[in-house]
């Protein structure tokens, strides 16, 4: 597989797993967050499914790039010589792209609001149930999926690449004997 389809196939796989994930997780936590508050609880889904959306659609393509760069660093000189080694690396790289977007764009918002986490005020204790659930709850929730999407698409990719001899023996003379009926 060329460079261009390699970086192709694994960009957009993952570009579309974070905006599915991102619409549907955070509606679940949207749903899962409104239910205390029964007045709530039936905007809690749109919202959630909204803001998940939107924190999605740049987080997909973002760790597409980071497969497609991890993919494209491994799949050098043929093909992937430990897939146990490339899943893992994929899941790490994707991991390590969205815990680092999440935290670079919570503290740009929060010194653009005036303070930050990082050297800030003192918080009170409705500012720490306030962050868990507006922040790290759905954190947690993005590197979840992040890291189940890298797996999915970097087990897809390797399945993509089996080539005949890159099976076991007994998968490749099966495959042999299929061609010796159709008669090729």
């Amino acid at each position: 597989m060329s460079m261009p389809r390699t970086f192709w196939f694994v960009f957009w796989r993952m570009a579309l797993w974070g905006l599915g994930l991102g619409l549907g997780l955070g509606a679940a936590y949207g749903t899962l967050v409104g239910i205390p508050f029964y007045p709530f609880t039936i905007f809690g889904p749109p919202l959630g499914a909204m803001y998940g959306s939107i924190a999605g659609l740049p987080l997909g393509p973002l760790e597409g790039v980071v497969l497609g760069a991890v993919t494209m660093l491994l799949h050098r000189g043929g093909a992937i010589r430990d897939p146990i080694r490339y899943r893992r690396a994929a899941e790490l790289a994707c991991v390590v792209a969205c815990m680092t977007a999440l935290a670079l764009f919570l503290e740009i918002a929060a010194r653009r609001s005036g303070t930050s986490f990082v050297g800030g005020p003192s918080y009170d204790t409705d500012d720490v149930v306030y962050l868990l659930i507006m922040i790290v709850g759905p954190s947690l929730v993005a590197t979840g999926a992040a890291l189940w999407a890298a797996r999915r698409v970097a087990v897809r990719y390797m399945d993509e690449l089996r080539e005949p001899a890159n099976r076991d023996p007994a998968q490749a003379t099966s495959d042999n004997s299929k061609v010796g009926e159709r008669g090729t």
